[in-house]
């Protein structure tokens, strides 16, 4: 490769000016250097040569490339032949085509003859031919270090057609560095980086940018660690945080608490655990231990624990003796182990790993091994998407395992994904009522509901629902009636305020429920309405005879003959009790005036009385 150092030792071997035109010719090769060829041929060895004009001249006689034309005007330009320089380099812009040899052009006119306004045309040109990143950054670096300020606007073009071509993180990182370097302008070099991290998220990415960003400007690059840290989701990603953030010990431990949080296996703990310790984190390495101890899903992982034990707790004799009573039991049940590893390897439903955690539970007490198994059936059951329909059995699973952690995260998972009421109410339900450890359960069924209350619309039917749900998870009824109370508030038409009568009744507050009774009665404005409350309460299974007496109150609201006969056919047929229709028909006989009215009250009264519309003494035959 000809370059400066490359060529540099060559120059004392050049006795004549054909021998430094040989080299200085070199440097024009990529990577061109053509500032170093025109200080070639000012050397003595060059001008000083009697015969160097006559080689030019022949030389010149058979050039055919940009390059050599370029070479040759400078060579002229040496030996003060202003005219001849200029003739080669119109020879050589004429002889151009590619866009690495408008780029020799351009740098040829700048050190030939001073024109920084034609070297900037000629580059400008060679721009629109140059596809090759590497190219575009040669042509950026000969444009800084020549032109500077003279050329600012097509280092800018240059720079944009590098960020257009930008497929990866590190594409902006290099973009970046070249602008801080040959621009000197750190703010766009910082907003460079920022245009990668958005484009490019991955941990790896966002740590190759915040790497460059701190050479930068160091005091930027934390926002974009943290950002890195963030965005790792998985204990490869937060190993790559963890490299780039070993001379930061405050940083270093936040990737280890994201990394705890992450890790699924004893081996990962305790490699957490190891640089915990490294930066003197005693504490941290023992939390760390303790993890690693719960996850321990074979006899390696046995080993390792204890091993690390005696590193970071020694001066805690009755917890490495523990932990060595475990691994003296572990391989002492080792044939059980191997049985159980090759059952496990012929799984292949959620059922079956659930089974098997059972199993490992009651022969092993192995809390580690078996919340492996439910691991790896969560896995299978993530792929699927989350629904509490199929996750349900492998929550319950979760809770006789005990990791109340994990427990919580999924019962929180499946009110979060609940997409109406119903699944809800069966989340808070599972938890209240289903879970071994029910303390445990309760307070989350009482979590979640305090939640949903505090998010409660106007609409009367989201309280009476959720006191239902805390009647039957809770059975706790000063605050289902509390809820009921707040349903009432809203309330307005017969139906909500009938059941909300109803949940009052069967919390057996009778002085509430008939409160509700009496306002779902005030609230029918017609005879229609009293029917469909009479339907509703008899739905609901109030007794007739106390339906009976809200209808009367009803019937009495009502102004019009219409309303007034629709109220009493209604109730009756729903009734059928023949006395209570008796009573009705005659309170509204007298608001029937015309003959019509009064034919149509005396068809529909003798077709709801029967017999006993004819009066006392008529029997049935």
């Amino acid at each position: 490769m000809a370059t400066r150092e490359t060529l540099e030792p060559r120059v004392a071997a050049c006795k004549s000016a054909e021998d430094l035109y040989t080299l200085a010719r070199e440097a024009f090769e990529t990577p061109a250097d053509p500032a170093y060829a025109k200080e070639l041929f000012s050397r003595p060895e060059f001008t000083g040569d009697a015969g160097a004009k006559a080689f030019l001249d022949d030389t010149a006689g058979s050039a055919m490339f940009t390059k050599d034309f370029i070479a040759l005007a400078m060579g002229y330009k040496a030996l003060g032949d202003g005219g001849q320089a200029e003739a080669m380099m119109g020879q050589g812009q004429d002889f151009a085509m590619s866009g690495e040899e408008k780029v020799a052009v351009g740098v040829g006119l700048l050190l030939v003859t001073g024109d920084a306004a034609g070297a900037v045309k000629a580059l400008s040109g060679a721009l629109k031919e140059i596809s090759s990143t590497d190219e575009l950054y040669g042509l950026a670096q000969m444009v800084a270090g020549e032109l500077k300020e003279a050329a600012s606007g097509l280092l800018q073009e240059v720079y944009e057609k590098i960020k257009a071509k930008a497929g990866r993180a590190g594409d902006f990182a290099r973009l970046a560095k070249s602008i801080a370097q040959d621009l000197g302008d750190k703010v766009k070099a910082v907003a460079v980086i920022n245009e990668g991290a958005a484009k490019y998220g991955s941990p790896s990415d966002l740590i190759s940018l915040s790497g460059v960003l701190s050479e930068i400007d160091a005091s930027a690059a934390g926002t974009l660690y943290a950002k890195a840290l963030e965005s790792a989701k998985d204990f490869i990603a937060v190993k790559q945080v963890l490299a780039a953030a070993k001379d930061n010990t405050e940083f270093t431990k936040a990737v280890l608490a994201k990394g705890a949080e992450i890790a699924t296996a004893s081996p990962e703990l305790l490699e957490l655990a190891a640089v915990s310790a490294a930066i003197g984190d005693k504490a941290g390495a023992v939390a760390l231990l303790g993890r690693a101890e719960e996850l321990v899903a074979n006899l390696d992982d046995m080993r390792k624990v204890v091993e690390a034990a005696e590193q970071y707790v020694a001066d805690d004799a009755a917890r490495v003796a523990g932990l060595k009573e475990r691994l003296a039991k572990r391989e002492a049940n080792q044939a059980k182990y191997v049985e159980f590893q090759n059952e496990e390897a012929k799984v292949t439903t959620v059922k079956q790993f659930i089974a098997l955690a059972d199993r490992v539970l009651a022969e092993l007490e192995d809390k580690a091994y078996a919340g492996k198994l439910l691991s790896s059936a969560e896995a299978m059951l993530r792929e699927s998407g989350f629904h509490f329909s199929r996750f349900k059995p492998l929550i319950l699973a979760v809770d006789r395992l005990g990791d109340k952690a994990w427990l919580g995260k999924l019962l929180d998972e499946s009110v979060a994904s609940a997409a109406d009421f119903v699944w809800f109410r069966e989340v808070v339900l599972t938890a209240a009522r289903e879970l071994k450890d029910a303390e445990f359960g309760r307070t989350k069924a009482k979590e979640y509901l305090t939640a949903r209350a505090a998010q409660a619309s106007d609409n009367p039917y989201d309280y009476t629902k959720l006191a239902e749900t805390v009647r039957d998870a809770l059975n706790d009824a000063a605050w289902a009636t509390q809820l009921l109370a707040e349903a009432a508030k809203r309330a307005k038409d017969h139906y909500a305020l009938a059941y909300i009568g109803k949940l009052y009744r069967d919390l057996g507050d009778a002085g509430n429920a008939k409160a509700q009774f009496d306002k779902a009665v005030a609230a029918c404005a017609s005879g229609e309405a009293c029917v469909q409350l009479a339907r509703r309460l008899k739905d609901d299974g109030m007794a007739n005879a106390e339906i009976a007496g809200l209808m009367e109150a009803c019937g009495a609201k009502l102004a019009s003959a219409n309303d007034k006969l629709c109220w009493a056919e209604g109730v009756a047929d729903l009734l059928l009790d023949a006395e209570w229709a008796a009573r009705a028909y005659a309170a509204i006989a007298g608001a029937f005036a015309d003959e019509v009215g009064k034919k149509r009250f005396e068809r529909s009264r003798q077709m709801r009385l029967g017999y006993r519309y004819f009066g006392p003494g008529v029997q049935a035959h």
